[in-house]
């Protein structure tokens, strides 16, 4: 997993900014973690665009897993819903491939905080990209 989390790194340094780590990645799942840290908060809770980040990343990895090595993805849509507000503690997203077209992949995904809750869902249409070099 630490290979992975290395390429996602240099694929993608806002993860890096937002520290979020790879913990699954395989058959249509991606699972990422993050701490909650102040600096990513608005009005005590943490900001919006930071669970809508781990909703996209996890969509996006969750197709990559069906294309890497040979393939790269990007994402063409995406639906946020915040359900609860988050105050501190740890945070896990899994994203997952519902259907895989020729070219585009239907993603969701949920974030919960660290008491198990579920704080956030959404979904994505994911872009098949030819071969990149950069993976």
């Amino acid at each position: 997993m630490e290979k992975l989390n290395k390429i996602l790194y240099n694929l993608i340094p806002y993860a890096s900014t937002l520290g979020l780590e790879l913990q699954e990645f395989a058959d249509g799942i991606a699972v990422f973690e993050m701490n909650f840290r102040k600096d990513l908060t608005q009005f005590g809770m943490i900001h919006g665009g930071v669970l809508a980040s781990l909703v996209d990343i996890s969509c996006t990895w969750a197709a990559v897993s069906l294309v890497f090595p040979k393939g790269n993805t990007t994402t063409i849509d995406l639906q946020v819903e915040y359900l609860k507000p988050v105050k501190g503690g740890r945070l896990k997203a899994k994203g997952k491939c519902i259907k895989s077209g020729r070219n585009i992949f239907f993603c969701k995904a949920k974030v919960w905080n660290e008491e198990g809750e579920l704080v956030c869902t959404g979904s994505s249409q994911i872009l098949r990209l030819s071969r990149s070099k950069a993976l």
